[in-house]
């Protein structure tokens, strides 16, 4: 049963991602300070969150990497003070 709604949800999201991408289909310049180019809004759009995206993973990712660098240090102190 929880398939089924979260393919129902996905599918309600993918036809909202369409119809966006249909209706906002018109060109926008992006000034990159050296040059400009010209793509549509919803490409631009895109980008942008594919990119966001992947800078909230790496952030993630080297939180977990601080994370499992304490955790075998204080795991190291642990197995040397219980040695004593």
């Amino acid at each position: 049963m929880t398939r089924v709604l979260v393919f129902i949800f996905f599918t309600f999201i993918a036809v909202l991602v369409v119809i966006f991408s249909l209706r906002n289909f018109q060109p926008v310049d992006i000034d990159l300070y050296l040059t400009t180019i010209q793509m549509p809004l919803a490409l631009a759009l895109t980008i942008e969150l594919f990119a966001g995206i992947l800078i909230g993973f790496l952030a993630a990712f080297a939180y977990v990497l601080k994370l499992k660098s304490q955790y075998r240090a204080l795991d190291r102190e642990f197995k040397t003070k219980s040695q004593e």
